[in-house]
């Protein structure tokens, strides 16, 4: 039974925590975690972290990615980016991590 209150507590704790800070889900998602800028002619942003996987849009040399998740793939070489409305993968070999605008 204690087990069983700890787990309802907790709940309501998370649940009065989520309210207080006034995010919804959409501010969520948008959340940048850091800015690259691209340094290669283009660069492919692709819908998967894979060079096999369909190229989603493109970036051009200047261009300022966000970040969109905490960490880029286990071995690095991929990141979740953003640029505008488009989202996507990135080699990290192309971009240069920068301060964000």
């Amino acid at each position: 039974m204690k087990i069983k209150s700890t787990l309802c507590l907790a709940g309501a704790l998370l649940a009065v925590c989520a309210g207080l800070t006034g995010g919804s889900s959409s501010e969520a998602e948008a959340a940048t975690y850091g800015c690259y800028r691209v340094t290669a002619a283009s660069l492919n942003l692709r819908a998967r972290p894979l060079s096999t996987s369909p190229v989603v849009g493109v970036a051009r040399r200047g261009d300022i990615l966000e970040q969109r998740k905490l960490f880029c793939t286990p071995r690095g070489f991929w990141c979740a980016v953003r640029k505008g409305s488009l989202e996507g993968y990135a080699d990290k070999a192309y971009m240069r991590k920068v301060a964000c605008p």
